[in-house]
């Protein structure tokens, strides 16, 4: 049994523990374990997981093992956050700085601890480019700019401040980890939706 660093097909970019004895994969949502179907070829299935209290909801000889899985998946997430030096923000309401920034753009940069100011990098699919349909899509072509430091005017300088720190990208598996369920909200509300889509957190299929 380990914690796996997703995205393990489209519904899931967190990280999961896969139990195939069981057919289902573990994954912690707002402190709470859910259990999710899956199927032979690794994809979760599309119904809704359930939710698992390991006092109430499994046999006594088995609440052990649903507590490690949940303890877990609470130290892995904690430590794929504070491994990637690659922060995802968002502008800070009413803040002048970051006025030039469309909505919904996928904004990222590497912050020097302490620092006020913070170089960032976004992209925001003027032009409704297909491979930049999901936020995780638009924040990779940005960290690709910052890496590489590309010509671009898609770069700024700002006052710490003036931004709100909602997650950080993995480029490895093109994920973005919210901080928590309010940065959650923090997101659905930059890309105008009530309630956050956890697709926008992993890059789409077909992206490059």
């Amino acid at each position: 049994m380990e914690v796996i660093q997703g995205p393990l097909g489209e519904l899931q970019p967190s990280p999961y523990v896969d139990c195939p004895e069981e057919g289902c994969a573990y994954t912690l949502e707002d402190g709470v374990l859910m259990r999710h179907r899956r199927n032979a070829e690794l994809v979760f299935d599309d119904r809704l997981p359930m939710a698992v209290d390991p006092e109430l909801d499994a046999p006594e000889h088995e609440r052990p093992r649903l507590r490690r899985i949940a303890r877990m998946l609470a130290e892995s997430t904690a430590t794929a956050r504070l491994a990637s030096p690659y922060v995802v923000f968002v502008p800070q309401e009413g803040a002048v700085a970051s006025r030039g920034i469309l909505p919904g753009s996928g904004i990222v940069g590497a912050p020097n601890p302490g620092a006020e100011r913070v170089a960032v990098d976004y992209e925001g699919a003027r032009y409704g480019q297909s491979e930049m349909s999901r936020l995780a899509d638009r924040v990779f072509y940005a960290h690709g700019r910052l890496v590489e430091q590309y010509p671009t005017v898609a770069r700024m300088a700002v006052r710490r401040d003036s931004l709100v720190e909602v997650g950080t990208f993995d480029p490895a598996s093109g994920t973005i980890a919210p901080i928590d369920a309010a940065s959650e909200a923090t997101l659905a509300g930059w890309l105008g939706t009530e309630k956050l889509d956890s697709a926008e957190l992993a890059r789409s299929a077909g992206a490059r």
